[in-house]
């Protein structure tokens, strides 16, 4: 199973390949870009300049050194659409980028997909989590226009994974996890992300009270678990606990999430699953791989497990 690690500046490419990424991701603003729309109109779903490669030359060099240790690189690309008016500077933007060496785009816009599969056929095409497939005819559809490879929605268990894994054998499928669990379904969020602060609209507490009191039990168990979230830190996000099920789920890769955040946090981040990579494969015992994990959580994070920022909640000791 693959490691695919978060990259946003030049300087990281080096301690993330020694960790043990196996690909780097990452996304990068062309000027004209910036001139026309400005960040806030996000080419890549990210608003602050934190979250992107610096420049052209930085974005060259990240891929080359990449492909020097034998690992890839994909672009991120994955607003959930663009407009026609954006159209002809992305196709020029991603001609740019292919002649730095790009191995794939992580899109979520089928129309954008459509054009760069007929102008560049060689490149591998990620569909993005914006893309929000959450069932095996939706991931068929993406494929028949050209998709190779899907990056789950963050809200699927294990379960369903691997019922769709099983559908379709032909695409490779990768998994979220370690750090930004949200709470929303990221494919139907309209939240715009541009607080210079990086507090986003889910994390600003609110409260929710019923129009009749007490409410319905549906509605007293939503009341509940957000007020859960206001206890909780997305950034704790984890997973760790799953990454055996996810091995037998036939998952390619685990994606780490962390654009924009430090660098030393993100090759902390790819050192402990890597670790925990190495340990399913040697452990037998699934209860003890678990406690292993749980303490590392403790460690990264010093908190304890939650339903709410673990990525499987499936497995969280809580549940």
């Amino acid at each position: 199973m693959r490691l695919i690690s978060p990259i946003d500046q030049l300087a990281e490419a080096e301690p993330l390949l020694e960790a043990g990424a196996d690909e780097l991701y990452g996304g990068f603003v062309p000027a004209e870009w910036q001139r026309r729309y400005s960040l806030l109109a996000s080419i890549n779903q990210r608003t602050f300049e934190g979250a992107q490669i610096r420049s052209f030359a930085d974005l060259q060099e990240i891929v080359k050194r990449a492909h020097g240790r034998g690992k890839s690189f994909s672009l991120t690309l994955n607003a959930p659409f663009y407009s026609d008016e954006q159209m002809p500077l992305l196709l020029d933007y991603v001609d740019q980028t292919v002649t730095a060496g790009i191995d794939g785009i992580i899109l979520a816009d089928l129309g954008l997909l459509r054009l760069l599969r007929l102008r560049h056929p060689g490149l591998e095409y990620h569909a993005s989590t914006l893309a929000h497939l959450g069932n095996s005819g939706s991931a068929a559809f993406y494929a028949a226009q050209g998709i190779s490879r899907i990056v789950f929605p963050r809200h699927l268990t294990v379960a369903e994974m691997a019922e769709i894994t099983g559908k379709l054998p032909q695409l490779r499928f990768d998994a979220f996890m370690l750090i930004g669990k949200c709470p929303n379904t990221e494919g139907l969020c309209t939240f715009h992300h541009s607080s210079p602060d990086k507090i986003w609209p889910c994390e600003i507490p609110y409260r929710i009270e019923p129009l009749e009191p007490p409410g319905s039990p549906v509605l007293q168990a939503a009341i509940e678990r957000q007020a859960g979230w206001s206890r909780s830190n997305r950034r704790h996000g984890c997973g760790l606990c799953a990454i055996p099920a996810l091995l037998r789920a036939g998952m390619y890769g685990v994606k780490l999430v962390g654009r924009g955040a430090p660098a030393a946090q993100k090759t902390m981040n790819v050192s402990l699953v890597r670790e925990f990579i190495r340990l399913a494969a040697e452990e037998t015992d699934l209860a003890r791989y678990c406690r292993q994990a749980r303490m590392a959580h403790a460690r990264r994070f010093a908190a304890a497990c939650s339903s709410n920022v673990c990525y499987y909640p499936e497995f969280c000791p809580d549940e």
